[in-house]
């Protein structure tokens, strides 16, 4: 054999081996990502694009780019407190993901305002059914804003009156109180000295103060996670990008989450990976707050739940409120499911804080003690430490921080959204 065949042979030896072991290695991520129809189904629910459009038919200006100036301006206020110094984002930080990053302020813990406008409920009791009317509890609470109804609307018409206009117009209510602010009516007029119509009036301009809000809390949402950039791999047969988005380890950790042993997604469902309802889950000191069970009674009383005067009617439905469940034992000490999105960034955990660390929060799942309570959802996952370890690992991958947009982008105003 001549120098130019043995050369030619070599090299075509040499390009079989390569196709060789690039087939083999092609087949080998194949293998990996292998699921199967009905698992990829599951994972494609998952993903942030199946969420729907994020609507609140009770809120006319949620989708108002004016609205959510006016209640940026209002949430990172602290002139919209009793002390002066207390605003909106003194417990939901941007740097904490618009948590505290304590383990309770006051009695609990506090959740985190992105990606809450793509859940019915509000709080972790879910006492107030939209994010409109969640926004008005802080100002009135004592251990938090400590505002009289009266004077929270007083202070933002006096600080922020062009804003005001500028969103709802020169409406009735805003004509009167401002009639009444430079006549003999004051602010700090006690509430019971009011007539009926007056109090309408004040608790318009209050409703506004919080659809406000909630316009610009509703533009805080969640960014595309590696994971999502998984599933649309996996779903394209695109191996080679797949591995880049999960190593071995995370998607293990996925197969875990969604099986039937693991049973996370039997709660956290759905592109928020939270299915938004109550559950008992019996952690430490649970006994001492009686969650969902005490908040429905405030909600259905609520001056401003779905049903009340002061919410739009624009093809508003209220079914979930007309039909709320009342009673029932699984009700007592039930907590809202929390979205896993960007679980990693919101710690300590709970509806108490209990857990300062993800691994404490998966432990305790997999034991599922009772802790003293009569009634607990859990059961035990007797999963091994290693899946564990596996479990955590997925749920960093859900990591993202905030998403960025035309309007608002990565940073608006002077403060910084990490």
């Amino acid at each position: 054999m001549n120098l130019s065949l043995s050369l030619c042979f070599k090299a075509f030896t040499f390009l079989s081996l390569c196709t060789i072991a690039i087939g083999c290695l092609d087949e080998e991520l194949a293998l990996r990502h292998q699921w199967s129809q009905a698992e990829l189904k599951q994972l494609q629910s998952l993903h942030l694009a199946s969420l729907p459009t994020v609507t609140d038919p009770g809120n006319a200006y949620l989708d108002s780019d004016t609205a959510a100036e006016f209640g940026r301006k209002l949430f990172f206020s602290p002139l919209l407190s009793q002390d002066g110094n207390t605003s909106c984002a003194h417990c939901h930080q941007p740097k904490h993901y618009f948590t505290s990053g304590k383990p309770v302020d006051g009695k609990r813990n506090t959740p985190t305002v992105v990606g809450a406008a793509a859940f019915s409920w509000q709080f972790w009791d879910g006492r107030a059914d939209s994010l409109w009317a969640q926004a008005l509890f802080p100002l009135e609470d004592p251990g938090e804003h400590a505002l009289t109804r009266l004077e929270a609307v007083d202070i933002a018409l006096n600080h922020f009156l062009a804003d005001f206009i500028g969103v709802f117009g020169e409406t009735p209510a805003l004509t009167w109180f401002l009639q009444q602010q430079t006549s003999s009516f004051s602010h700090n007029e006690n509430w019971e000295g009011l007539s009926e119509e007056q109090r309408a009036q004040v608790n318009q301009l209050f409703a506004s103060i919080g659809k406000a809000l909630a316009a610009y809390q509703a533009r805080l949402m969640p960014d595309v996670s590696r994971f999502d950039r998984y599933v649309e791999a996996v779903v394209r047969k695109d191996f080679e990008s797949a591995s880049q988005y999960l190593d071995p380890a995370e998607e293990a950790g996925l197969r875990i989450f969604i099986s039937e042993r693991g049973g996370c997604i039997r709660c956290h469902n759905g592109p928020m990976f939270s299915n938004g309802d109550f559950t008992a889950t019996a952690v430490p000191k649970s006994i001492e707050d009686e969650g969902r069970l005490a908040a429905i009674p405030q909600v259905i009383s609520s001056e401003f739940n779905c049903l009340s005067q002061y919410a739009d009617r624009q093809g508003r439905n209220c079914d979930e409120l007309t039909y709320l469940k009342t009673q029932g034992e699984e009700l007592r000490h039930a907590f809202k499911v929390p979205s896993l999105r960007n679980i990693t960034l919101t710690a300590p955990y709970m509806h108490n804080g209990s857990f300062t660390h993800l691994s404490e929060v998966l432990d305790y799942y997999n034991r599922s003690p009772r802790n003293g309570l009569g009634h607990t959802e859990l059961e035990p996952l007797y999963l091994f430490p290693f899946q564990l370890e596996q479990l955590e690992q997925f749920l960093s991958s859900l990591e993202s921080g905030i998403a960025p947009s035309s309007v608002w982008g990565l940073t608006h105003g002077k403060e910084k959204i990490e």
